[in-house]
C-alpha cells in the first residue's frame, strides 16, 4: 500500500495570513515580547540582528531622512523670504521714479546687486508693433510677448546678441520678462554668466511679479526722450 506524498505547505499564503495577522494585531508583540528578542533578521553586512535593533536602525534612517528634507524647505522658505524682501524693496524704489532713465537704472542697480544679475536690459516697443509682421525687432520674440510668460534658458547668439550688445558672448543663461502696458510692450532681459542660473525647470512666480511691477511702473512714467 503506496503512502500519500505530504501536501507542500502553501508559504506565500501563510506568509499573507501572517502579514494580516500582524496589521489587525499590532499589539500582538506587546503580548508576546520575548519573540522580539529571538527574531533574527540579516543585516547588510551580513550578520544578524534583532528584530528590535534593526526597527532603531530604521527609523534612524527615516529620522535622517526626515531631517534633510526639513532642512531643505528651512532652505526654501528663507531664499523665499529674500526674495519677496528684495521684490518688495525694488517696488519701493520703482515707486520713488519719476522718469523712463531713473526705471531703467533703478532695474540695472537693484538686479545686479540683490538678484546676481550680470546684464540687465529693457527693450521696449509700441504696442502697435505686434501689428506689423515685417517688424524686424519682434523676430524670435513674437511667441514670447504673445504667450505672456517668462521664460528661462538659453538663448540662440543672435537673440543674445540683439539683447544684450557686447555683452553677449559672456552671458550663458537668461531670464525673459514680457512687459506689457497702456500703450507699450516690451522685453525685460536678464542675463547671467552661469549656465546654471536661469533654467526651464525653475520656478517664475517671482519673474512674473517683477514683470508686472515693471510694466506698472512704465505706464506712469514719461516715455524715453521725452
Amino acid at each position: 500500500m503506496s503512502s500519500q506524498p505530504e501536501p507542500t505547505p502553501d508559504y506565500p499564503q501563510i506568509e499573507q495570513n501572517l502579514i494580516e495577522y500582524l496589521n489587525n494585531h499590532p499589539d500582538f508583540f506587546d503580548r508576546h515580547p520575548e519573540l522580539l528578542t529571538k527574531l533574527e533578521l540579516p543585516h547588510n553586512n551580513g550578520n544578524t540582528v534583532s528584530l528590535i535593533e534593526r526597527q532603531v536602525a530604521v527609523l534612524r534612517e527615516q529620522a535622517e531622512q526626515d531631517r534633510q528634507k526639513l532642512e531643505e524647505f528651512v532652505a526654501i522658505a528663507r531664499e523665499n523670504e529674500l526674495l519677496n524682501e528684495r521684490l518688495h524693496r525694488l517696488t519701493v524704489k520703482l515707486i520713488e521714479c519719476c522718469d523712463f532713465e531713473e526705471v531703467i537704472n533703478t532695474l540695472q542697480d537693484l538686479l545686479h546687486d540683490d538678484f546676481r544679475a550680470e546684464a540687465v536690459e529693457l527693450h521696449l516697443y509700441s504696442a502697435s508693433a505686434m501689428e506689423h509682421a515685417s517688424n524686424p525687432d519682434l523676430d524670435g520674440f513674437r511667441d514670447f510677448l504673445d504667450g505672456n510668460r517668462p521664460r528661462c534658458g538659453r538663448l540662440p547668439a543672435e537673440r543674445l546678441e540683439y539683447l544684450f550688445g557686447p555683452q553677449a558672448e559672456d552671458i550663458a543663461s537668461t531670464a525673459l520678462i514680457p512687459i506689457r502696458g497702456e500703450g507699450l510692450l516690451g522685453v525685460l532681459a536678464i542675463g547671467s554668466h552661469s549656465e546654471h542660473r536661469f533654467h526651464p525647470g525653475m520656478g517664475t512666480d517671482y519673474l512674473i511679479r517683477l514683470g508686472e511691477i515693471v510694466s506698472k511702473t512704465l505706464e506712469v512714467v514719461s516715455e524715453p526722450g521725452s
